[in-house]
C-alpha cells in the first residue's frame, strides 16, 4: 500500500451541480474523501483520521442500508454497494483479536466432564428411582482450536482485502498475503454454513462482515473502483437533525387533511415538519435545511416562501389544538425555526435572522420562523451520541430572539 497524504485527499465539497458527493471515492486507486458542507476539515493527521470515521460512522446511522447484511431495498435516494462497515469490522476486529480461529466442539460419552444435558437426555438411557432419574453416563463436550481451519484462512483473506481497500485510514502496512485464492461460491457456502452454527453477536458480526466482503468481491477485477456515501446528504442532514433534537412519535404533530364526499370521509397523507422538538412547555417545529446559506451568505440561498408558508402552517396547528394545551398548559408557546449547516468559529449555533410572512400579523412568536446554522462537525459528534444539551443549547437561541 503506497503512502500518501491523507490531507491532501480530503475536501469539502460545494453542492453545486454535479458536486455533491459525500464519502468515500476511489477510482483507479486514487483516494478521495469528500465532507458535507460547513464541516471544518482538521489539519492534525491523528484528528483527521477521527473525521474520516465520523463521517463514515454519520453516514451508517442516519441512513437504511446495513451493508453488513447486504439487504436489498432501501430509501430512495442512491448510496454505494460499496460495504464499507463490513471492512471495517474487519479490521477492528483483527486488530482486538488476531485471525479468527475455529473452535470445534467433540462430543463423547464418559463417566466425568463437561456434561452437554440436551444430548444426555435426547441419547442416554436414565434410570429413575422414585421421583429422580439418574445416568450412569454422560454426553460431554470439549473444544479445540483448529489453527488450519477453512474459515481461518477465509479470514485471512477478508483481512488482507480490508486492509487493502481501507487500510490506509489506520497504516501504511499491508499484513501477509492470504494463502487462500478468493472462490465466491466456497467461501459464501463456509460462511453461512458456520453462521448457523454460532450464537456469540461479536463472533456473528464477524462472519456477516466477512460474508459482505465475499459478496462484494468480483474474481477477474482488481477491485480499485469503490465509493461509500450518498449523493443526497440533505437526507442525511435531516435524519441528524431529527435525531438529536426530535422526539418519537411526532405523527401526533401532523396536520391533517380530510375529504368529504358522497362516498365518505377520505383522509389525505398528512404534513410532516421535519422535526418536532420539546423543552420544557414549549414547542418547537425544526424544519432541516442543507443550503448553501451559511457558506455563501448569500440571499438566494435561504429557504423560499413555499418553505416558509410549511413552517406557518405546522406550528399554528400545535398552537390552536386543544390536545397540546391539555399536554403543555394554556400558556404554552410553539415557535419556528430553519436548521443550516456551516463552519463555525466560535460559537456553533448562530442565529442569521427570521424569515415572515406579509399574510400574518408576526405577532405570534411561531409567525417568524428563525433563521439557525448549526456548525456540522458539532451536529455530526451529536449524532455519534447525543446527550440532550444540544436540546437546551438550541432552545435558548430560538428563544432568545422570539
Amino acid at each position: 500500500m503506497s503512502r500518501f497524504s491523507i490531507r491532501e485527499k480530503c475536501r469539502v465539497n460545494t453542492n453545486r451541480d454535479a458536486d455533491v458527493f459525500v464519502g468515500v471515492q476511489c477510482e483507479d486507486g486514487d483516494i478521495r474523501i469528500n465532507f458535507p458542507l460547513g464541516y471544518k476539515i482538521s489539519e492534525n493527521e491523528r484528528e483527521l483520521r477521527k473525521d474520516i470515521l465520523l463521517l463514515l460512522q454519520t453516514i451508517k446511522t442516519t441512513t437504511a442500508r446495513k451493508d453488513a447484511v447486504l439487504p436489498d431495498g432501501g430509501r430512495a435516494y442512491r448510496e454505494s454497494a460499496f460495504p464499507m462497515q463490513a471492512y471495517l469490522t474487519v479490521i477492528y476486529d483483527y486488530y482486538a483479536r488476531g485471525y479468527y480461529r475455529e473452535r470445534q466442539t467433540i462430543h463423547s460419552v464418559a463417566k466425568s466432564g463437561r456434561i452437554d444435558w440436551n444430548k444426555t437426555i435426547g441419547s442416554q438411557k436414565a434410570y429413575i428411582q422414585g421421583a429422580n432419574a439418574y445416568y450412569l453416563d454422560f454426553v460431554t463436550k470439549k473444544s479445540t482450536m483448529s489453527s488450519d481451519a477453512l474459515i481461518t484462512r477465509i479470514h485471512e483473506y477478508c483481512v488482507y482485502e480490508s486492509f487493502s481497500k481501507i487500510g490506509w485510514l489506520f497504516t501504511g502496512a499491508l499484513p501477509l498475503r492470504p494463502t487462500l485464492q478468493y472462490h465466491e461460491k466456497l467461501f459464501q457456502s463456509v460462511l453461512r454454513d458456520r453462521l448457523v452454527h454460532t450464537f456469540r453477536d461479536r463472533d456473528r458480526g464477524l462472519l456477516l462482515a466477512m460474508l459482505a466482503i465475499v459478496n462484494n468481491q468480483e474474481a477477474d477485477s482488481p477491485g480499485e473502483n469503490y465509493e461509500y456515501g450518498t449523493h443526497r446528504f440533505e437526507y442525511v442532514w435531516e435524519a441528524m437533525i431529527d435525531r438529536v433534537y426530535g422526539i418519537r412519535g411526532k405523527a401526533d404533530y401532523f396536520p391533517r387533511v380530510y375529504w368529504n364526499t358522497a362516498q365518505g370521509v377520505r383522509a389525505k397523507a398528512p404534513l410532516e415538519p421535519d422535526t418536532i422538538m420539546v423543552s420544557g412547555s414549549t414547542v418547537y417545529v425544526l424544519d432541516a435545511k442543507y443550503y448553501k446559506y451559511g457558506v455563501t451568505g448569500k440571499d438566494s440561498d435561504l429557504p423560499g416562501s413555499a418553505s416558509v408558508n410549511k413552517q406557518i402552517t405546522y406550528a399554528e396547528y400545535i398552537a390552536e389544538q386543544e390536545k397540546f394545551r391539555q399536554m403543555y398548559g394554556d400558556d404554552f408557546q410553539v415557535y419556528n425555526a430553519f436548521l443550516m449547516p456551516f463552519c463555525a468559529e466560535l460559537e456553533h449555533i448562530v442565529r442569521i435572522g427570521e424569515a415572515c410572512g406579509d399574510w400574518k400579523s408576526n405577532k405570534k412568536p411561531y409567525e417568524r420562523v428563525q433563521g439557525i446554522l448549526v456548525d456540522t462537525k458539532y451536529l455530526m459528534k451529536a449524532n455519534a451520541g447525543c446527550g440532550g444539551e444540544e436540546i437546551l443549547e438550541l432552545a435558548d437561541k430560538i428563544g432568545r430572539f422570539v
